[in-house]
């Protein structure tokens, strides 16, 4: 790096040379300029790293990808979860809280209970999973209802006790030939 003026160390020409002390900071400095930018891309802060959404010849970044949810964003605050129902319907338990594992709608009859719920999906328009719920076939009294695997969907998201939930809850049994829809949703919000 040329200087401007004569140089203080006393070796090389005055005007025009370059000290010993300007010759260590130009061998220096690309070196600590170097270690700098690598250490901020490997934390992630280097304007060099890649952002949301970038692709390589590998296909979409992993920050691309999209992850199931069991909440919504809001541009004001955290995340907001959403949940089953209301908890404030007389004698049912589950209702209120995100992917419960049973659903008790407190009837006096066991056909409004769902046990053992796995969901495979939370957070968007509908809600499905599986569990085990009372199955009276056709022309069969509840009485005779037995216990076997049905498909769960939570549907129809908006508020419940000032809260996000999904406001109706239905099952159906497909290993009997049901189909979504062959029964009527429930409601499970209590306002």
């Amino acid at each position: 790096m040329p200087t401007t003026g004569p140089t203080t160390s006393g070796h090389g020409p005055a005007g025009g040379g370059t000290s010993r002390a300007a010759r260590r900071v130009v061998l220096v400095l690309p070196a600590v300029l170097l270690v700098g930018v690598l250490g901020a891309g490997c934390a992630g802060s280097s304007p060099l790293a890649p952002t949301r959404g970038a692709e390589t010849a590998a296909g979409p970044s992993a920050s691309a990808v999209a992850a199931p949810s069991d909440s919504t964003s809001t541009s004001a605050g955290p995340p907001v979860t959403i949940v089953l129902g209301s908890p404030d319907r007389p004698q049912a338990r589950g209702l209120g809280t995100p992917r419960p594992s049973l659903v008790d709608l407190g009837g006096a009859s066991s056909t409004g209970i769902v046990e053992d719920l796995t969901w495979q999906s939370w957070g968007g328009p509908t809600a499905t999973g599986t569990g085990t719920a009372a199955y009276a076939a056709p022309g069969q009294p509840l009485a005779a209802a037995t216990r076997e695997r049905a498909t769960v969907v939570a549907a129809d998201p908006g508020s419940c006790a000032g809260r996000p939930a999904y406001r109706t809850l239905t099952w159906y049994f497909p290993q009997h030939g049901e189909v979504p829809g062959a029964h009527p949703p429930l409601p499970v919000c209590g306002d």
